[in-house]
């Protein structure tokens, strides 16, 4: 196995891999840079782009990582196309290829105004995609974000001593996470993280949540975990129910889609074993050991809600299947 290519058994192994989400991001950066230079071609010169700038935007891409931002503004792109407005996707399709090269590292970045910066409209506009549950997202205050980073500073280092493989997974998957805040208002529906696969790299996280470094673990396994999935099913889905079919959750108290379910299921138990894996290395402290294991408990708890409506309702595709053997496995074994 190289740094380009891995075998059927790591694609689909339980266990988290730097290896895997690498050639995972690269695959997802290639698709994208094959799909533009389709609807460059298809174009046939309509669409107003400077050639140079579109070719080296594509090098640049397939070479190193980019914004998560890329692939929302590619999916409008497209959209564009389809609805024949050629003006907007040439303005999308500039803005795209003016996006300055990623360094590589995980960006802990702060939402702006969504009223007034572009870029925070549009994560909020991907992230916030449910019609049914919809849910303010603000810029965070300064102390908020001041206090979540140096909580997710504190969880990478704690993963860094208990669980390294976990924190170089999420290192490799993650290419910015975006400080947000959710109302306090106690009648309100708020969140506290979300990812989505037209963000593909990016998950936002709510920077009032008051935590402890062993929850925002849970947090950063949870949202990285579902970029996992996006990446994994890019090609192949992993359930073939109708979205139209709906179920109860364990992460939710409204029905969701079986790919929802899917994912919810599967992300429990990606956090069980987080925490598991921290309680069995010695590095978590002993203040946060009792804690510990109520986690462990309720996420068998989630894990075990889940899989049932999955195994009893599900029309899980072969990948589908094979994914969620590896987390049943895990959960059978772990104790």
């Amino acid at each position: 196995m190289n740094g380009q290519t891995i075998t059927p058994g790591d694609f689909s192994a339980f266990e988290p891999s730097a290896r895997r989400a690498t050639f995972l991001d690269r695959k997802m950066r290639r698709d994208l840079a094959d799909s533009l230079r389709y609807i460059l071609r298809q174009a046939d010169g309509q669409l107003a782009l400077p050639e140079d700038a579109f070719q080296n935007f594509l090098r640049q891409l397939e070479g190193r990582p980019v914004s998560p931002l890329a692939f929302s503004i590619y999916c409008d792109a497209v959209l564009a196309i389809e609805e024949n407005d050629v003006a907007e996707a040439s303005r999308l399709l500039n803005e795209l290829i003016q996006f300055p090269a990623h360094s590589g590292e995980t960006i802990v970045s702060e939402l702006g105004n969504p009223n007034q910066n572009v870029h925070a409209q549009r994560f909020v506009r991907f992230i916030d995609t449910d019609p049914t549950v919809r849910f303010d997202v603000f810029a965070p205050s300064r102390t908020a974000a001041d206090n979540c980073r140096a909580l997710i500073r504190d969880a990478f280092t704690l993963m860094d001593a208990g669980d390294p493989d976990l924190a170089a997974e999420i290192r490799a998957l993650l290419r910015e996470i975006v400080l947000a805040a959710g109302t306090e208002e106690p009648k309100k529906m708020t969140f506290d993280g979300a990812s989505s696969f037209m963000l593909w790299g990016g998950i936002i996280i709510n920077a009032n949540r008051r935590d402890s470094q062993l929850a925002m673990v849970q947090m950063l396994a949870h949202e990285s975990t579902h970029n996992l999935l996006f990446g994994l099913s890019a090609d192949v889905p992993l359930v073939e129910n109708d979205d139209e079919e709906l179920f109860p959750s364990p992460l939710r108290l409204d029905p969701r889609p079986m790919d929802g379910i899917y994912h919810a299921t599967f992300v429990t138990a990606r956090m069980h074993r987080s925490v598991h894996r921290l309680l069995k290395s010695g590095a978590l402290p002993e203040a946060l050991q009792k804690t510990a294991r109520g986690e462990l408990a309720e996420n068998r708890r989630l894990f075990d809600k889940g899989i049932k409506v999955v195994r009893e309702h599900g029309k899980l595709t072969s990948l589908g299947d094979t994914l969620m053997r590896g987390a049943e496995n895990y959960m059978a074994s772990a104790n």
